[in-house]
C-alpha cells in the first residue's frame, strides 16, 4: 500500500486493510455456515453472492487486475454492497460500506494486496495473530498529524481492562458501549466473559446475545466491526448511527452493563427535545443516555473529564448529576493521573462507576499516582496493569489507604453537585520535597550511573572463551506431539505477544478449538519447550512456553522445539528479539508479502553465535548493567522537572504554606 499514490498514511492503510479483510473473513464465516446447513439437512442463503464473494472476484478463474479490478471494485462492488438489505447482516454490511472507499489507486498493487490477503487462513491462531499485529503496528505508526482523529475513540487497553474487571460482566448479561469506537472495551468484555462459558449454549448467548455498540463515524465503526470479528465474535451487534439522535423519553433498549468512553468537549445541535436536561455538550449528554439505557440492578463504568465532576454553574450539568444520586449509586470514584490516555490528550480523567440498585449513600474515591519521581505518564512510559492494583485492593477489602477517601452524598448536595473533591490525605501547603532532598537523589542517582557506566566499560570489553558460528537448528530440537485432545475435555489456549512473550488466551472445550488437528505440549517431558507462529515471526511471534502454561494446545501449524541444554533461555530470549535475528528472518521472507508464512526448515538455517554457559552469564549480566544504566538515567531526567519547581516554589515564595 505504501506504493500506491491514494494510500499515504497509516488512517488510509487501516481503512483500506479492514474492509479488504472483512470481505474475506466474511466468506469465511458463511462458508461455514453454509457447510453447517448442509449437515443439518437444511439450506443457507448466503448474504454476499455470485460474481461479488471474494472467492469469485480475487479468484484465479476471473483474476481481475489493473484497470479491470479497479472499475470492478468501484463502480460494482461497493456500490452492490451499499443497497444490501433484506435482514439485519445485509443490513450491517450496508452500514459498513455506505461511507467506506477504495483508497488504492494502482489496480496493479491493490492485485499484490489481495493476493497475498488470499493465503491468509483467517481462523487458524497462526494468521490471526498475523493480522492483529498488523492493527497494533499501524497503530503505533501513527503520525502526530494522525494522533487527533485516532484519539477521538481511544481508550488504553489497560483502563478498559481495568474498568471490566471492576464490573465482572456475567454470562447472560448484555454490554453496551454507546460511543463504540474500535470495539475496545466490548472486547476486553469478551476475553473477560468467554472462559466462564461452560458449554454451546453459553457460547452462542456470547456471539449472538451480549455485546451492543452505537458509533457514529464510518473508520471507527469498520474498525470496530473488524476487531470483534477478529477477537471472535463472528456476528456482531454494531450499528452505525448518531446515539445521542435516540429520544430518552421512549428508550426501549436497556442493558445489564455499560462500559464507555464518551467524546470529551464535543458539541452538538438541534437535539434538546430527545434529553431531559438539554445542552450542548457532548460529555453530559452521555452521561444521561447511559443513565436510562440502564437495566434496574444494572452497572456502568464510564470515563469523564475533570469537568463534568466540578461544573454545577451549568444547569443540565447539576440536574444530570441530581439525578444520578438520587436514583443511581454513585460508588467509586477513580482519579487518573496525568498521562494516562498520553499521547492522545492531556486533559485530567475520571472513570465513574455506578449502579441502578438506589440512590447514591457514600461515594469512594480512588486518586492513582504515578510513579514516585515521576511527573506523568508518557507515550514511551504509559500507565501499566500494576498501577491499578493498590486501586483493586482498596475496592475488594474496602480499606482505606492513603489514596482512598469516602464522600457522603450530602456533603456533594450541600456543595451544589460538585464530585471534584480533592484527596483530604494530602498533606496541607506545598507538596513539593525540598530542592536539597531532590538535588541529593538526583546526585545519588547520578553516582550509580557513573558507576554502572566504569563497570560496563570493564566488562563490554570481555573476551569469550569459545565462541563459533552455528546456525538456530543447532539450538533447537523439534519434537511432534503425540497426544491429541479430547473433545470433552476443556484446554487451554496459548498466544505470542509481540514481545515474544507465551501468553495465556483462555480456555475451551475440545470440540470448539478449531478445525486443524490440535496437540498438548507436555511440559514435563519437555520443561523447556520454544514455539512460533509461521505467520507471525516478523511480529515477534516465536517465544518460550513458561511452566505455568503446561498442557496448553497449539495446532499443527505451531511448531514445537527443544532448546538444547547449554543454551541459557534468557540469552536465547534475548537473541530472538534481536536487531540481529529479525534482520535474518527479513531475509527469507519474499518481498512485500509480510503475510508469507516462514517454514520452519528456513527458520532453523538463521545463523547464531554459540557462547560458552559462562560466557552467556557474563553477556546477561552486562545486559543487565545496560537495562540498569537505561533506567537511572529516566530517573535523572525525570527528576529535573520536579526540581526546577521545587526550587521554585522554596525560595522564591514568601509564604510557602499558603501555597496548594
Amino acid at each position: 500500500m505504501r506504493q500506491d499514490p491514494g494510500t499515504t498514511g497509516a488512517l488510509q492503510y487501516v481503512e483500506q486493510f479492514s474492509w479488504l479483510l472483512f470481505l474475506k473473513v466474511y466468506e469465511e464465516t458463511e462458508n461455514k455456515n453454509e457447510a453447517k446447513a448442509a449437515f443439518e439437512g437444511k439450506t443457507y442463503q448466503r448474504n454476499i453472492d455470485g460474481e461479488y464473494r471474494w472467492s469469485v472476484w480475487t479468484g484465479k478463474d476471473t483474476y481481475l487486475t489493473g484497470p479491470d479490478l479497479l472499475k470492478f471494485v468501484q463502480n460494482k462492488l461497493i456500490p452492490h454492497l451499499r443497497t444490501l438489505s433484506g435482514n439485519r447482516t445485509k443490513e450491517i454490511i450496508s452500514e459498513i460500506f455506505t461511507n467506506t472507499q477504495n483508497r488504492m489507486e494502482d489496480g496493479y498493487l491493490l492485485r499484490e494486496v489481495v493476493d497475498v490477503m488470499v493465503g491468509v487462513d483467517f481462523f487458524s491462531d497462526e494468521d490471526s495473530f498475523a493480522v492483529s499485529s498488523i492493527y497494533e503496528g499501524l497503530f503505533s505508526r501513527m503520525k502526530s498529524a494522525e494522533i487527533k482523529p485516532l484519539a477521538e475513540f481511544h481508550t488504553p487497553r489497560v483502563i478498559a481492562r481495568f474498568m471490566t474487571e471492576m464490573v465482572a460482566p456475567k454470562i447472560g448479561q448484555t454490554i453496551y458501549d454507546p460511543c463504540n469506537g474500535p470495539s475496545g472495551f466490548l472486547t476486553e468484555a469478551y476475553h473477560f466473559m468467554r472462559p466462564k462459558a461452560k458449554n454451546v449454549a453459553d457460547n452462542e448467548k456470547l456471539q449472538k446475545e451480549t455485546f451492543y455498540g452505537k458509533e457514529l463515524k464510518s473508520l471507527p465503526f469498520i474498525l470496530g466491526t473488524m476487531n470483534m470479528i477478529l477477537n471472535g465474535i463472528a456476528t456482531p451487534n454494531i450499528r452505525k448511527m448518531n446515539t445521542l439522535s435516540i429520544n430518552l423519553f421512549n428508550l426501549t433498549e436497556k442493558y445489564d452493563i455499560i462500559l464507555t468512553n464518551p467524546p470529551f468537549s464535543g458539541t452538538v445541535r438541534g437535539i434538546d427535545s430527545n434529553f431531559p436536561y438539554p445542552s450542548a455538550q457532548t460529555e453530559i449528554l452521555f452521561l444521561q443516555h447511559c443513565m436510562r439505557s440502564l437495566k434496574e440492578g444494572g452497572k456502568c463504568a464510564i470515563i469523564f473529564p475533570e469537568g463534568v465532576l466540578f461544573e454545577n454553574n451549568d444547569q443540565s450539568y447539576v440536574n444530570t448529576k441530581k439525578e444520578l444520586l438520587q436514583q443511581f449509586n454513585l460508588h467509586h470514584i477513580v482519579r487518573l493521573p496525568n498521562g494516562a490516555f498520553a499521547p492522545y490528550t492531556g486533559i485530567p480523567t475520571n472513570i465513574l462507576f455506578f449502579d441502578k440498585t438506589g440512590p447514591t449513600k457514600e461515594i469512594r474515591y480512588h486518586e492513582l499516582s504515578v510513579p514516585k519521581n515521576r511527573k506523568n505518564f508518557s507515550k514511551s512510559r504509559p500507565i501499566r496493569p500494576e498501577n491499578f492494583s493498590e486501586c483493586a485492593k482498596d475496592w475488594s477489602t474496602k480499606i482505606l489507604s492513603g489514596s482512598s477517601w469516602i464522600v457522603s452524598a450530602e456533603e456533594v448536595i450541600s456543595n451544589n453537585y460538585n464530585l471534584d473533591i480533592k484527596n483530604p490525605n494530602q498533606k496541607k501547603g506545598l507538596e513539593f520535597e525540598s530542592p536539597e532532598k531532590l538535588l541529593s537523589e538526583t546526585r545519588n542517582a547520578s553516582n550509580a550511573l557513573s558507576s554502572l557506566i566504569d563497570d560496563l566499560g570493564k566488562k563490554i570489553s570481555f573476551q569469550v572463551s569459545r565462541s563459533k558460528k552455528e546456525i538456530l537448528g543447532d539450538w533447537l530440537k523439534q519434537y511432534r506431539n503425540t497426544t491429541r485432545i479430547n473433545d470433552a475435555s476443556i484446554y487451554k489456549q496459548i498466544t505470542i505477544s509481540q514481545n515474544g512473550n507465551v501468553l495465556f488466551r483462555g480456555e475451551k472445550p475440545g470440540s470448539e478449538i478449531g478445525r486443524k488437528r490440535q496437540f498438548i505440549v507436555d511440559l514435563k517431558k519437555h520443561p523447556r519447550t520454544l514455539i512460533f507462529i509461521r505467520q507471525g515471526v516478523q511480529g515477534g511471534g516465536i517465544g518460550i512456553i513458561p511452566p505455568e502454561l503446561d498442557e496448553s494446545v497449539v495446532t499443527e501449524n505451531m511448531p514445537v522445539f527443544d532448546i538444547r541444554k547449554d543454551i541459557d533461555d534468557r540469552f536465547l530470549r534475548y537473541y530472538l528479539r534481536s536487531p540481529l535475528f529479525k534482520n535474518e528472518v527479513e531475509k527469507i521472507v519474499p518481498k512485500g508479502a509480510a503475510q508469507k508464512a516462514i517454514h520452519e526448515d528456513k527458520l532453523l538455517k538463521i545463523p547464531v553465535y554459540y557462547l560458552a554457559p559462562s560466557d552467556q552469564a557474563e553477556f546477561l549480566k552486562i545486559i543487565e548493567i545496560f537495562e540498569r544504566v537505561s533506567e537511572l538515567a529516566d530517573k535523572i531526567k525525570e527528576t529535573t522537572s520536579p526540581l526546577i519547581e521545587s526550587f521554585y516554589h522554596h525560595k522564591l515564595s514568601n509564604n510557602p504554606d499558603d501555597l496548594m
